[in-house]
């Protein structure tokens, strides 16, 4: 797992729904801040393209799953169950496509923290954290989920 941190950088630009090739969505990472709870790490994403992204826009620090350019396997499930169990990791974006999304290049430790996390973690609702979350959906656009994980999630 690469962790990336750089403190004390002012915030980005907005694009909705999830990092992509622009800055990371503003009024996510005030909703992942307010809810932060006292974890380590603001966010789990795929790429350390992503997490830079985010670390560049919120000043905190971000946890790149799968490497530079998805494909590496640095994310283990029980790594996950264990930064979440201990409190240290709440928020992890998966799906979608290009710097923001994808399992991790479809290997099969990626598929399986991305099946426990969409069977165990709870989806935050883009409205919840976006003014202007569109109610419709384009079936060209893939977004990315993110998603809510508690110590109690864990099995």
């Amino acid at each position: 797992m690469i962790q990336i941190r750089q403190q004390g950088v002012p915030g980005g630009g907005g694009m909705r729904g999830g990092m992509g090739m622009g800055a990371a969505n503003t009024e996510l990472i005030a909703y992942l801040k307010k809810h932060q709870d006292g974890a380590k790490w603001l966010l789990a994403v795929s790429s350390s393209q992503s997490a830079a992204q985010l670390i560049l826009s919120s000043g905190e620090p971000v946890i790149s799953m799968w490497g530079w350019s998805g494909s590496d396997k640095a994310m283990t499930l029980a790594k996950l169950k264990e930064l979440v169990e201990k409190g240290e990791l709440h928020y992890i974006q998966i799906g979608g496509s290009g710097m923001g999304g994808g399992p991790g290049g479809g290997s099969n430790v990626s598929s399986e923290v991305t099946e426990w996390v969409q069977k165990n973690a709870t989806a935050v609702k883009e409205s919840d954290y976006s003014k202007s979350a569109s109610t419709s959906t384009s079936s060209t656009t893939t977004q990315s989920t993110v998603y809510r994980l508690d110590p109690s999630d864990v099995s």
